[in-house]
Parts: structure tokens; C-alpha cells; sequence
């Protein structure tokens, strides 16, 4: 039995979303995770869960704070999206076996992404304010630095690409 054609594209992009979002994820948290482990005491977590979750109760209105195309273009918000989850290269990979396969391919589908950028944004806040206290805590000297160019890799450019990937679907609607 063959099987769903959308179903298995929808797998296989998954598994290659789970390899983007894993590399990522070892590149960038891997080193504030091994900072928390020799430095923090677990005490600490009681200061950073309650201020990881405090992006979630920004209404969605406030995070309307686009700057131009251009702009995020600028910074490479544009390249970057090569290489994240649902980005040109896991599409690129899944559309060589599914030439059909489409993340966004009506109106509904657009509102539901536009919904998934807001989520994503806010999880990038929080986790920019934890390894804030993080590289405060480490202070100036190579953590402090390495926690910052983790945090920059991690969740700077993953809300501006949010903020890029909105403004462009936005576009899309209107």
C-alpha cells in the first residue's frame, strides 16, 4: 500500500525539520546548557522558567514592530532562512521526492502560519531573556561571550526571521 502522498511528504519534511531544529539546538544550547551544569546552582531555575514565559502573555499587537524588507534582508535574515526549520533547504530536499509538497498554499493556511510566527517569537524572547541572565551571570570574559553569540545565532535572528516570514505572508493577504 502506497500511502498518502501529503502525509508522507508531511513526515518527511518532519524528519528533516527534527535534524535542523536538533543541529541548532546542540550549536547553540548545547554550550548554556554545559554553563548551567559547571556554574549555576538548579536554584536558579526559579528565576529563569517564570521570566522564559513571560513573552507568552504579550498580546500579539505588541509584537507588531516591523522594519523594512530591506532591512531584514540586510542583516541576512533572508540567507538564513536556508537553513532553519521549513526553510529552502528541507523544502528543497522534500520537493525533490514530493514536487507537490507546499507548507502555505491557501488563505487558511497563511492565517495558521502567521498564528505559528507569533508562538515561535515568543519562545525566542523567552529563551533571549534566559540566556540574558545567563551571560550576566558569567560575566565579561569567554562564557559571558560565548552564552551572547548563542544567544544572537539563537533567538536574535529567529525573531527577526518571525518578524520577516510574518511581514512577508501579511503581504501575501492583503
Amino acid at each position: 500500500m502506497a500511502g498518502n502522498p501529503f502525509i508522507q511528504a508531511k513526515q518527511a519534511a518532519d524528519q528533516y525539520n527534527l535534524l535542523i531544529s536538533l543541529f541548532w539546538t546542540i550549536l547553540c544550547l548545547g554550550p548554556a546548557g554545559w554553563y548551567f551544569y559547571l556554574y549555576m546552582p538548579p536554584a536558579w531555575l526559579w528565576i529563569m522558567v517564570p521570566v522564559a514565559l513571560l513573552p507568552f502573555l504579550v498580546p500579539a499587537p505588541w509584537l507588531e514592530h516591523y522594519a523594512r524588507r530591506s532591512f531584514y534582508e540586510r542583516i541576512g535574515v533572508r540567507g538564513l532562512l536556508t537553513y532553519v526549520q521549513h526553510g529552502k533547504w528541507v523544502n528543497a530536499r522534500v520537493r525533490k521526492r514530493y514536487p507537490g509538497y507546499r507548507i502555505v498554499y491557501n488563505r487558511e493556511t497563511i492565517r495558521q502560519k502567521i498564528r505559528e510566527t507569533y508562538l515561535f517569537e515568543r519562545f525566542h524572547y523567552g529563551l533571549l531573556l534566559v540566556l540574558l541572565i545567563m551571560a550576566v551571570h558569567a560575566g565579561i570574559g569567554l562564557w559571558g561571550i560565548l552564552l551572547m553569540v548563542c544567544n544572537i545565532g539563537y533567538n536574535v535572528y529567529p525573531i527577526f526571521m518571525q518578524q520577516y516570514v510574518r511581514l512577508r505572508l501579511k503581504e501575501a493577504v492583503s
